[in-house]
């Protein structure tokens, strides 16, 4: 009986979207046919007339959709459990798949045609009376507001129904019904809900009560869900009515509340990063996940709200397989450290930095806390700075607190046998961060202190967390004066020794200030501590720090005399020539290639430690180094150019560190060093080599721009703002610290982002060398932010730039070049690619002024025969995105672009699947790779698409498709959905071919309509 009732309520549903029935030249009229042919199957009678209106009909056909729903609702939601009259009795009766296709239509018409336009008429009602009455109260309803709002309550109760049958109390149901209704339409749910639920005294009558059972309803669903789907399902709410001073309130409220659940801030992650993963995350996703997590709720204080937050913002950064979300934590946790919040600043650099200022003894148990412990510091504190923008004023309030710690650790990880190395990089890379950007007074003085630090042993236990070591026993104390005096006869007291157990070793100290390379650290720290030593000496101080200071100064003088980075280098100018005389050499070697003995030697790289007057070092370069993996298929044959082609780039980077007022006026043989770097960047050199030379480019581009600027007056202006901000831009980017070159490029974009600065336009063209360089770039933030710098560029100069941008990424190509061109050639095309996407979309309806300089380069790359397939499938992407972001561009080239796109797909098309693929040969020529012909069709989908909305948004038949394209469009893709031989290719075919018949729809609708 039951699967009969349900037979007939699906019948009669049907009637409502019956689309067989005689067509009507009017909506109004089909829908009202339909409700007629609904009543008739149910043998009800109608109480509709064909006098009502349009939106009338609508509602009437929501309000009979919902009704079939809740019946079949009722039918299917049988509980199992508490059924026991026969075997079959209580099992729910089926719903097929055209049911629930059905049933999903049916909802869709309820909340299209019944709640979102009747909340629209209350919301206008609403908006009216704030707008025009001070006094709310003495207001009279508008004609058809209370029935309006009479007919929104209801449905909405009743929809809430569908979720909670016996009150929010009670468990929800757990039919199909309920699914569709949670998956696909919460926020339809949750709009009406908050707007009636929430609805203050000054909006409501006599005939608009509010809807009081629903909050109770709303706060209950929400508590059922994800907090990813409620807070994505809310900011459509806030966004959709923003308007509307309470729902905005309420949305506000819930969101707070969803976002301290255990799981709200991973959920505001997941809303606003939706399906992507890694790290494709937009500047704008970042900043809306900090300003939302930054925003304390109003009924909560700032110190309960961000200890509660912080720690799981902290657990995001250790999201191994969820980049994203470490992206939006380290971002988020910079951003309230660098802003005004006091409170929020306290609570993460306590709880970042407890662990390595309060570590417990070992043995000790954990403290029982409300938080757990950071999993493990260490990594914590390296995530976020690697997460974060490289400002040297957050890297300093995060590392500056903690530096003697983590030297402590660096010593026990040097002296111990049996060490993580990955941890020991941490914190060394951790370390030399600090110091690179920290000042001269706060390194000497944070020196100083771990020099007098006798008590801050540190180690790190087996479960990761840091421990605090026993003071060791005062050994002096273990000797009598004879015995110390005969120690001394017998030498044991001789200087380097440390058969004290003294802490810091003054051995692993001075070679620490040896790597951190800052001459100008090490010089004030000398004099700081011969200061101290004839202090502490003259006062009978402690012996043994007296014994430590004397150490640390004689080593110090040692490595002062002999490191050239620390000492400076003897003779520069010389230096530099012997690097140019070992480039011009390896120069020669490349053009005219010979055989060479490929065995690994270590001759060159004594030959230039002996020319840079140093001893030679083989810490490191013994012959057993040799034998490693030199043997492997894919590993790179070292030969003696190649050492010492490296080599010479070392010394180079080494000699402009050292000089930086090094420049091609004072020393002009850098202008013959630039020349003979640009060879090393492309082609088959190794790729330690082109890490190098790029770096050395970089430097030697920033110093020539630096050598060319204008001297300016002292007065304070805009002008010279400009100017001080692109001098310090240009040395960050000399520095060897990633971090500090990536900061540097920072400036930059930043430097022609700002419209209000009036950069001087003579700077421009540097500033473009060095983005255009930085493209190439394997680091990825570096890569990005001159992607975006170009972009900005563009917005600030104009065409020119984007010019000069377009050629560098279509050049060569008629010719040989085109033939000839390498994996990195095409890798260096695609970079630019993307900037010039980055353009293309930053442009928004602007793009038109651009379209006759970027259409007709792309049209170039797809028509040359010597273009790799990997970039004419970037040119189509290109013009995918010119398409997505202002169609009206494309206009005039139509034509050629859609009988392109069809010649494309009909010539290259493929009816067995490719051996190959296209990332295995990027630099390949092959039409015929699936890539091309997806991009292809992916395009013209997008033609299509802007073609069909053109259509209705303009209420036109006409369209730029004619009759006989379209006809030759559903032929060429009829066939590629049938034969190719990708099944990527037939898919978006088919997809492409529903869309020409979309068109074909829409131009026969709206020419029957006109």
């Amino acid at each position: 009986m039951t699967q009969t009732e349900l037979a007939s309520a699906l019948l009669a549903g049907s009637c409502l979207i019956d689309s067989s029935s005689t067509p009507q030249n009017h909506l109004k009229g089909a829908l009202y046919g339909r409700l007629l042919k609904y009543y008739d199957a149910i043998g009800a009678t109608s109480t509709l007339h064909d006098t009502c209106t349009l939106q009338e009909v609508q509602i009437w056909t929501a309000r009979e959709s919902l009704g079939v729903v809740e019946r079949v609702q009722r039918l299917v939601n049988v509980d199992v459990g508490t059924e026991s009259q026969s075997t079959n009795a209580g099992q729910p009766p089926l719903l097929g798949v055209r049911d629930l296709a059905q049933l999903r239509t049916l909802i869709s018409i309820v909340f299209r045609w019944g709640t979102e336009p009747l909340l629209s008429n209350v919301v206008s009602a609403w908006t009216e009376r704030s707008a025009t009455t001070p006094n709310p109260s003495k207001i009279i309803d508008l004609t058809s507001t209370p029935e309006d709002y009479r007919h929104l309550r209801d449905l909405t109760s009743r929809v809430l129904a569908l979720i909670f049958p016996a009150g929010p109390q009670q468990r929800s149901s757990n039919t199909l019904i309920t699914e569709t209704l949670l998956n696909r339409y919460l926020k339809e749910i949750l709009e009406p809900s908050i707007a009636l639920g929430w609805l203050p005294k000054s909006l409501a009558s006599d005939s608009m009560l509010p809807f009081d059972d629903a909050r109770p309803l709303v706060i209950r669903l929400l508590s059922t869900l994800p907090a990813s789907h409620n807070i994505t399902s809310l900011g459509g709410v806030m966004s959709a009515r923003s308007s509307v001073p309470h729902i905005r309130r309420a949305c506000g409220y819930l969101l707070s509340r969803q976002l301290m659940r255990p799981d709200g801030v991973k959920g505001l992650c997941a809303a606003v990063f939706g399906e992507a993963e890694g790290d494709d995350v937009q500047l704008e996703q970042l900043e809306h996940i900090a300003r939302v997590v930054s925003s304390v709720p109003a009924n909560m204080k700032p110190q309960d709200y961000f200890t509660a937050i912080i720690p799981r913002l902290i657990g995001l950064l250790h999201e191994e397989k969820l980049k994203n979300y470490r992206r939006a934590a380290a971002f988020t946790l910079s951003r309230l450290l660098t802003g005004s919040d006091s409170a929020a600043r306290e609570i993460i650099l306590s709880t970042l930095h407890a662990p390595f200022l309060h570590p417990k003894f070992p043995g000790t148990p954990q403290e029982q806390k409300d938080s757990q412990p950071l999993p493990n510091p260490i990594f914590t504190m390296s995530i976020l700075l690697a997460n974060s923008d490289p400002l040297p004023e957050l890297i300093s309030t995060l590392l500056a607190p903690i530096m003697a710690p983590l030297y402590a650790l660096l010593y026990h990880l040097d002296s111990s046998k049996v060490t993580d190395p990955t941890v020991r990089e941490v914190v060394w890379d951790m370390m030399i961060t600090w110091f690179r950007v920290s000042s001269v007074t706060e390194a000497v003085a944070v020196l100083l202190f771990i020099l007098n630090d006798q008590n801050g042993r540190l180690r790190i236990g087996f479960d990761g967390e840091i421990e605090r070591l026993e003071k060791a026993k005062d050994p002096v104390s273990l000797f009598t004066p004879e015995s110390l005096k005969n120690a001394e006869e017998a030498g044991e007291f001789d200087l380097g020794a440390n058969w004290l157990d003294m802490y810091p070793d003054p051995t692993h100290y001075v070679g620490f200030l040896q790597s951190v390379k800052r001459e100008d650290i090490v010089s004030d720290l000398f004099v700081v501590v011969l200061e101290a030593y004839r202090a502490n000496k003259k006062e009978d101080g402690d012996p043994i720090q007296t014994l430590r200071y004397l150490q640390v100064i004689v080593q110090m003088q040692s490595t002062m005399s002999q490191d050239s980075k620390l000492g400076g280098f003897k003779k520069p100018i010389q230096i530099l020539s012997f690097i140019k005389q070992v480039l011009e050499d390896a120069a020669i070697t490349r053009s005219t290639p010979q055989e060479k003995d490929e065995r690994p030697s270590n001759i060159p790289r004594l030959v230039a430690q002996m020319t840079l007057g140093n001893e030679p070092q083989t810490v490191g370069e013994t012959d057993s180094d040799a034998d490693s993996d030199d043997d492997m298929p894919d590993s790179e044959k070292r030969d003696i150019d190649t050492e010492m082609t490296e080599t010479a780039l070392n010394i180079l980077l080494a000699v402009l560190e050292g000089n930086k007022n090094f420049s091609t006026q004072t020393a002009p043989v850098l202008n013959d060093i630039l020349l003979l770097i640009e060879p090393f960047l492309t082609g088959d050199s190794p790729s330690g080599i082109k890490e190098l030379a790029r770096e050395a480019r970089l430097v030697l581009t920033a110093r020539l721009a630096l050598q060319n600027m204008v001297p300016q007056s002292e007065e304070e202006s805009p002008e010279q703002d400009a100017r001080q901000t692109y001098q310090q831009a240009l040395k960050f980017l000399q520095d060897p610290i990633l971090p500090l070159r990536a900061h540097g490029l920072l400036l930059l974009r930043q430097l022609v982002s700002e419209q209000s600065k009036s950069l001087d336009p003579a700077l421009i063209p540097a500033i473009r060398d060095i983005f255009m360089q930085s493209v190439q770039d394997n680091d990825s933030y570096i890569f990005l932010n001159a992607v975006q710098g170009l972009a900005a560029l563009v917005d600030r100069s104009g065409e020119s730039v984007l010019r000069q941008m377009l050629d560098a990424y279509g050049r060569g190509l008629d010719g040989l070049g085109g033939s000839s061109m390498s994996h990195q050639d095409v890798d260096i095309r695609l970079r630019l690619g993307e900037a010039i996407g980055a353009v293309i979309r930053r442009c928004g309806t602007a793009l038109g002024a651009h379209g006759n300089v970027i259409v007709p380069s792309m049209l170039r790359i797809l028509r040359s025969k010597n273009a790799p397939t990997t970039l004419k499938t970037s040119s189509l992407s290109l013009l995918a995105d010119c398409q997505s972001t202002y169609p009206l561009v494309l206009s005039p080239f139509f034509l050629e672009l859609s009988d392109g796109i069809l010649d494309l797909l009909q010539l290259e098309g493929r009816t067995t699947e490719t051996e190959t693929a296209i990332d295995d040969d990027p630099t390949s020529k092959n039409s015929k790779f699936p890539p091309l012909r997806r991009a292809a069709l992916h395009f013209l989908s997008l033609l299509l698409k802007g073609t069909i909305e053109n259509i209705y948004d303009t209420s036109s038949g006409r369209t730029i498709f004619s009759q006989d394209l379209i006809r030759r469009t559903k032929i060429i893709l009829s066939y590629a959905g049938e034969t190719d031989g990708d099944t990527v290719v037939r898919v978006m075919a088919r997809e492409a071919l529903e869309l020409t018949k979309e068109l074909e729809l829409a131009i026969v609708d709206i020419s029957a309509v006109g």
